[in-house]
């Protein structure tokens, strides 16, 4: 494994060091940085840079190693360096830029103290005599290119705003402008400042990246054309996306108020200071002659002083070899289920659909069981729990695994409500195939906005229908949007097997009953549902003919004094479809799966709709279905009126109306098949 060390720790060698990891691991190499060199703060975005390289001491067992900003090399690195006791046969390459011939001495013999023998030492200041940044810690290197990229319909542009871009007048319907051209497709980086200013304009379509939200290389393997604006260079994160895509054949527009990039004698070309005028330039000038740009790029004798081939034959590295055959591409499924079981088993039915039943899930810990039991692998992943140091640190580990476990252009699946970062840059930075499924009856405030800030990366947005068309929230539109029909686990029970299924239930709890009640209201998560169980366990505690009991899914914290009650039991189960089919009736939550199955199975429900502000709108849902008779709908709150609506289901004719409704309901037709044609279509490249 190759080490990348700084000479100093603070978050701007940090930053190199994880530079310079991403550029050697796209050569292919194993590439690790010891976790005892992180610094304090380093800040959200690098710790899932970093999430792929950090390795502890023990674990580190050096083949070479890279010392970066020699020209400063602090008294923990060189302990450290002894530490790892490096034997004679571990290269150690050290680069810097040294201000005189005194100072490279003076590194060479502190590095020779810390490991016994001489190191090589790299002065980049003679192979960069006028790098972009003067006093750099990162190198600056990237693999060249032996030819210029191949030429796209639609190149991507990407403009790194400056500090007073937005200042300019009309700078934001001038990007609005670009956006909406067919010769290139835009992409904006922006401070924070920056993007919170865009998004809260009628501008916020506009796709706006941080530039920590990806590394430097995959930034640069986004983008075709690169156009900096500001005063200078703007740090070593830009200066290497710079060089990443000059290297890779791509053409870098130097928009910047000083000429900083032109005046290096990098091949960047030179553009207008003024946004305005860029919408022009780009499309009169560059796009058109992109490609002959683009070989000249890659002719440019200057590329050489950023070769990393040099710093590799100075370690005694070569590139790993490439796969002898290209690798089949795969579907992963990622569900986002906490405890219940809803995206997950929406994204279960739509695999068991798929040609083959190829795909493989990612999934949490309450979902595997299921998944496994429909007969899938599964890769577990770790739920958040306020037992983390940080509220992210789960989703760090899961985009650790999502990288390890998938290659480039294979396809992911998401179902959920909010991209998640572990998804945001395992799809950029993989380069894969997104597909993100999600509900059409969407939840309002901001943090929908900025869920759906994030459905650039997906190539295909697939949106199960509501059962009633004015549920179908159209909150984004283009031809990647695709409304299917709703997707509903299907289960057959004939009357004869409803009898045994309920008479095995006898046998199970040692009780004769007439009346089977199942309460299906989650696992307390969303909304905490202990009062409302109380009270219907409470009301059916006198009723000998009833067998009331309370589904939960595996893993779901109950309130003990539920179990306390006579005729009410507390059942773990995956089979709560089943469950209800063989119930009198049900007393359901109004979430998209829970409604489908009740719906399409028929089943006679209350329904009390969650409220968590994160959910979709389970009121809106369940009102629907109770204007048409389809059901009785109870407000949380509605504690009276939860009691008159089990009198009427237990003792009136509201469950023989409720189940006549249903069996005349026309419902669309499931869309599972149409949505697992669309994403294996994808697959196949149609």
């Amino acid at each position: 494994m190759i080490v990348v060390a700084a000479g100093t720790r603070n978050v701007r060698s940090y930053d190199a060091q994880l530079a310079f990891a991403a550029q050697l691991a796209a050569r292919g190499h194993a590439v690790c940085i010891d976790a005892a060199s992180l610094p304090e703060k380093t800040g959200r975005s690098r710790t899932y840079e970093a999430a792929s390289y950090l390795a502890d001491r023990a674990e580190i067992a050096p083949e070479a190693v890279f010392i970066l900003g020699a020209e400063d090399l602090g008294e923990r690195l060189l302990a450290t360096l002894w530490d790892y006791g490096l034997g004679p046969d571990v290269p150690v390459v050290a680069t810097g830029r040294f201000a005189d011939l005194q100072a490279y001495l003076a590194a060479k013999a502190k590095l020779a103290y810390a490991i016994g023998r001489e190191a090589v030492v790299i002065d980049l200041a003679e192979s960069q005599p006028r790098p972009m940044i003067a006093e750099a810690v990162n190198p600056l290197v990237a693999e060249l290119a032996p030819v210029p990229r191949p030429a796209v319909a639609q190149p991507v542009v990407t403009i790194l705003l400056g500090q007073d871009t937005l200042e300019e007048p009309d700078a934001l319907s001038c990007l609005s402008s670009m956006n909406q051209r067919r010769e290139f497709r835009l992409r904006v980086i922006a401070s924070g400042k920056q993007k919170e200013q865009i998004k809260s304009t009628v501008h916020r379509d506009l796709e706006v990246l941080l530039l920590t939200d990806l590394s430097p290389v995959a930034h640069a393997c986004k983008t075709d054309i690169f156009a900096v604006f500001g005063h200078g260079v703007p740090g070593e994160r830009m200066a290497s996306v710079s060089v990443s895509l000059m290297a890779a054949g791509g053409v870098v527009v130097d928009c910047t108020e000083d000429r900083a990039i032109v005046d290096t004698g990098a091949p960047a070309l030179r553009g207008p200071e003024s946004l305005v005028a860029l919408d022009g330039y780009l499309s009169g000038t560059v796009v058109p002659t992109l490609s002959q740009i683009a070989d000249q790029v890659t002719r440019s004798p200057w590329l050489r002083s950023v070769d990393i081939a040099r710093l590799e034959l100075a370690a005694g590295l070569a590139p790993a070899e490439p796969p002898l055959e290209p690798q089949p591409r795969r579907t992963m499924f990622f569900p986002t289920n906490g405890v219940g079981l809803g995206h997950a088993q929406r994204c279960a039915v739509i695999a068991e659909a798929m040609p083959a039943r190829s795909a493989t899930f990612a999934a949490f810990p309450s979902c595997v069981p299921m998944i496994l039991r429909r007969g899938f692998d599964c890769m577990p992943l770790v739920s958040r729990s306020d037992t983390h140091d940080e509220p992210h640190a789960n989703d760090v580990l899961t985009y650790r695994r999502l990288s390890q476990a998938l290659r480039r252009r294979d396809q992911l699946v998401f179902d959920g409500g909010f991209v998640f970062d572990s998804i945001f840059r395992t799809v950029l930075e993989k380069d894969l195939l997104a597909v993100w499924i999600r509900r059409g009856l969407w939840p309002d405030g901001t943090s929908a906005r900025i869920a759906l800030d994030r459905e650039h990366i997906f190539e295909r947005i697939i949106v199960p229908s509501e059962p009633f068309e004015e549920l179908n929230d159209h909150y984004s539109f283009g031809a990647k949007v695709h409304m299917v029909g709703p997707i509903v686990k299907r289960t057959q029970q004939t009357p004869e097997q409803r009898e045994a299924f309920r008479e095995g239930l006898r046998e199970r709890f040692g009780r004769r009953f007439d009346r089977l009640v199942v309460s299906m209201l989650g696992g307390g998560v969303a909304s905490d549902r202990a009062a409302q169980l109380q009270m219907i366990s409470s009301a059916l505690s006198d009723r000998d003919d009833c067998l009331h009991l309370i589904l939960v899914w595996p893993g779901s914290v109950v309130a003990p004094a539920l179990h306390g009650w006579p005729n009410t039991h507390v059942v773990q189960t995956l089979e709560a479809t089943a469950l209800g089919m063989a119930a009198d009736f049900v007393l359901s939550a109004a979430g998209y799966n829970s409604v489908g199955e009740i719906l399409y199975h028929q089943i006679p429900a209350i329904f009390i709709p969650q409220s968590a502000p994160y959910l979709d709108n389970q009121t809106r849902r369940a009102q629907a279905l109770a204007e048409r008779g389809l059901g009785a709908m109870v407000e949380e709150t509605e504690f009276l009126r939860l009691e008159r609506c089990l009198r009427d289901f237990l003792d009136g004719t509201a469950v023989e109306q409720v189940r006549s409704a249903l069996g005349q309901a026309e419902l669309p037709s499931p869309g599972a098949d149409e949505a697992a044609r669309l994403i294996a279509a994808q697959l196949e490249g149609r």
